[in-house]
This record gives C-alpha cells, structure tokens and sequence, in this order.
C-alpha cells in the first residue's frame, strides 16, 4: 500500500492562499464542475487525494495547475474515511491557514457567495475571532427521475439539478439524560430528500437521544458481519438519518486535527451558517451505492448506503419533487430561508432549542421557485 505526493508543484505553508483539500475516487462526471465553482469563489489551490482512480481522475488532476495531487492505493475505511490522510498532509507539511475541506460532489455557498470572494468571507469570520463555520448539506435534484441524469464537462450542473428542499430543521444533537453536558456545541441538521426517502421530517423530529443511542450499537458488531449478510442487516435495522451538518471550513493551527469529514478541533464557530450544495442525486449516486457495497469501505461498512439503497428501490423512478421544492437560482434563496446567513446562530449564540427553516421563498421569485403540485405517496 503507498500514499505519495504525484505531482511536481510547490506546496507552501503560506496561509494566504486559500485552499481546498478533498479526497476523489472516480469523479470525472463532477470534479471539473467541483474546480471551476470553487475557482470562481477565489480558491487558488486545491490538495487533492486520488484513492486509486480508475477512470482519468488521476491523469485529469495531474494536468490542472492549481492541483497539488497525492495518491494511494489505502483503505479508504481503514483510513477513517480519509481523516488520517488529510491530518497527515496537514502536519507533515506544517500546514497553517484557512482551509476548505470538501467532497467532489459538494459546493460551499455563503451569504454573498456570488459576489463575495472567498477570501472577504474568511476575513470576515477572522473579524468576529471565529476558527470555524457550520455548513448545512443542501440536497440537489433534478426535475424527473435522478438516476438517468448523467453529469457531463459541459453541462450546466444548476440546471441538471436545480430543485432542493426548504423544509429542514435545525437542533442541538439530543444528549442522553445522564450524560454530562458537553463541552462544545453539536449541531443536527434534519430533512432533504433523503430523510423524505427514509422517513420522514415530522417522525424524525420527534425522536431524540433514545433512538439514536439504540441505532448506534450497530457499532459493537457491524465489522463482524459478512458482507454477504449486510443486506439483511440493512432491512431491519433502524435506519438512521445521515448527518447534514459538517465544519468544512477551518482555520489550521498547531494542534489543530479533523475528527472525521464532519466535525474538526476547532469550536469557535462563526456567527452565520453557510451551506454545501450537495449534487449527490444522479447517476453518479448508483456508482456510490455500488462501491459500498461490494467493498463495505464506507461508514459501517455501508449499512446507511444499503439503506439508501433499499429505499431508492422502493421509491422507484418518481421524481423527488415535492411541494416544499424550490428552485436555486442564487445564495440569496437558501438565505431567505434561513439556509444560510445568521439566523440559524442563534442556536450555538444563544442556545436556541430549534430552528425552522420552511417559508416563503423570495417574494419577486416565489412563482418560478415554489413547487405546486400533489406530493407522491410512497
């Protein structure tokens, strides 16, 4: 097994340039559609990590000039899903400064993101003595069935998958009675399609630190599962929501470590929410499904996938509009749900109990952004 820098160019601790850092596997269909948002954002460099490609992410990431390229050939789960891998980069090469840790299929937006570079954004959480910010996943999906939408080089990525959710709410993560209060603010993000295709946001809601703590023991035994037997797991065992919330942007300091792809060392979190805009339903998402489950190198060894999966076929080839569907043009309408933007800091400011995101979209585009028509019955 190997883990080695590929290309040739230089890799400063320079904290003034602002980078991005992800791990890739495959991802021609959106990875050049991932480099030019984040380019016209203002990132200057990205530190990619190709988990054995097969299909010319390598070769394509080789030929970018703003790409600083690592290979290996490691078990992505035995990596903790690519968290030893990045805190490894980030220490060996005394790392300092903002960084942006992402997917290939996720887009950051803030407030103002579409005139706003990143680098006044990140001055302005320097302002306020913030290290760190909280993103909620926005779900995107298509018009008609997502698993026939094929993402090309050209394609125009908004459009393929314009419609997101406004329905989320957002929470402290439910602690157990008798656990001690703990010492950093978590966030929970609930709703998106993907609750809708596995539950759904009323019964979620309801549910606390009970629910979860039973859905976690699948931890004690999951690895001694074979995989033949992972689909008969995933049947009956109590699905659990995917977490929507990450802290993809970080100031790095000495000292300074990701916990996994969602949560870092860092805990003073700015006084906005931002968001990643999450292209997660078209083809590519069958590819995905696939790799977790032939390979069970994902979290618990892909039950949630499986899950997914299960519920996709039980949905069929309906389209996940709903009414609650909005249209994206612009950061303005995730903001004017609260999607971004302070409102939802009251939370982790002024230990909020909950925020609620569902409204009206922007008045002058409620009739282009609103979708109106009957909700599929599952």
């Amino acid at each position: 097994m190997s883990f080695e820098r590929i290309d040739t160019r230089p890799l400063s601790a320079d904290g003034r340039i602002t980078s991005v850092i992800c791990p890739v596997r495959d991802e021609m269909g959106l990875l050049p559609h991932f480099l030019d948002h984040h380019r016209r954002l203002g990132v200057r460099r990205f530190i990619l990590i190709d988990n054995a490609s097969v299909d010319g992410t390598t070769e394509y990431i080789l030929s970018q000039p703003d790409c600083i390229v690592y290979f290996t050939d490691e078990s992505y789960y035995e990596s903790a899903y690519a968290r030893n891998w990045i805190n490894r980069i980030l220490s060996e090469n005394d790392y300092a400064g903002w960084l942006i840790y992402l997917d290939a299929d996720e887009h950051l937006v803030y407030r103002g993101s579409d005139d706003v570079p990143v680098q006044v954004f990140l001055r302005r959480l320097e302002a306020e003595g913030a290290d760190t910010a909280f993103a909620v996943m926005v779900d995107m999906y298509p018009d008609d069935d997502f698993a026939g939408v094929k993402i090309g080089p050209h394609d125009n990525l908004h459009a393929r998958l314009p419609w997101f959710d406004a329905d989320y709410v957002m929470r402290p993560w439910p602690t157990r009675p008798w656990d001690s209060k703990p010492d950093a603010f978590r966030l929970q993000v609930l709703g998106g399609p993907r609750c809708r295709l596995l539950s759904d946001l009323d019964r979620e809601r309801q549910r606390g630190a009970l629910r979860y703590t039973l859905a976690a023991q699948v931890d004690r035994f999951v690895d001694l599962v074979p995989l033949g037997l992972m689909p008969a797991l995933a049947r009956i065992w109590p699905r659990e929501m995917p977490e929507q919330q990450k802290k993809p942007v970080n100031f790095v300091r000495p000292g300074f470590a990701y916990a996994n792809s969602h949560a870092s060392s860092n805990s003073h979190e700015a006084g906005e929410l931002v968001a990643l805009l999450h292209f997660k339903f078209c083809h590519e998402l069958q590819q995905r499904l696939r790799y977790a489950a032939v390979e069970g190198n994902h979290h618990l060894r892909g039950l949630a996938h499986r899950q997914l999966d299960f519920a996709l076929q039980r949905w069929g080839q309906r389209a996940l509009i709903y009414p609650g569907s909005r249209r994206y043009r612009s950061p303005r309408d995730l903001e004017a749900l609260g999607l971004i933007g302070p409102r939802p800091a009251a939370l982790w400011k002024a230990d909020a109990r909950e925020f609620v995101t569902h409204g009206a979209a922007p008045e002058e585009t409620d009739a282009e952004t609103r979708v109106r028509r009957p909700e599929p019955v599952s």
